[in-house]
């Protein structure tokens, strides 16, 4: 992966739309492009993190990767839930080389602790209280240049 990076500049945040059956809200999780392979994904608080919801993260950090692999920050601030299947659904998106999942609260960290416990053996994937911890923790592991 290294000597591979996207193209500089701002990128706007791309909300995610409703799935059928329920899921996210058109406001419930925004994707932004971080600068060297790597993207934030917010799901908004109080929202649930479903298997609706994790497909459409799937398709869409598959959307943004193109044939590369991304380093995911995963912000579960106030996330009202996490599902089972959003655990797996998660933890088999083929498009993310890491996971950086980042919370503030003892709920947050339990919350992301229960989806960090997911079959995520095959990528790096820790939990943080802030960003600027987990983008350095993915640039040790070189999946952030």
């Amino acid at each position: 992966m290294s000597g591979t990076t996207m193209a500089p500049g701002p990128v706007p945040e791309v909300p995610l739309q409703r799935a059928a059956g329920g899921g996210l809200s058109a406001s419930d999780v925004s994707v932004t492009v971080l600068p060297n392979l790597a993207v934030k994904a917010v799901v908004t608080r109080g929202a649930e993190l479903n298997e609706a919801a994790a497909a459409q993260l799937r398709e869409h950090l598959g959307e943004l990767a193109g044939d590369r692999r991304v380093a995911v920050v995963l912000e579960l601030s106030g996330v009202g839930s996490v599902s089972r299947a959003a655990r797996a659904a998660c933890a088999a998106i083929p498009s993310v080389s890491a996971w950086a999942i980042v919370g503030e609260s003892p709920v947050d960290r339990l919350l992301g602790h229960f989806l960090l416990g997911g079959e995520f053996g095959s990528v790096p994937a820790r939990y943080f209280t802030s960003d600027g911890e987990a983008l350095d923790w993915l640039r040790l592991r070189d999946n952030v240049h």
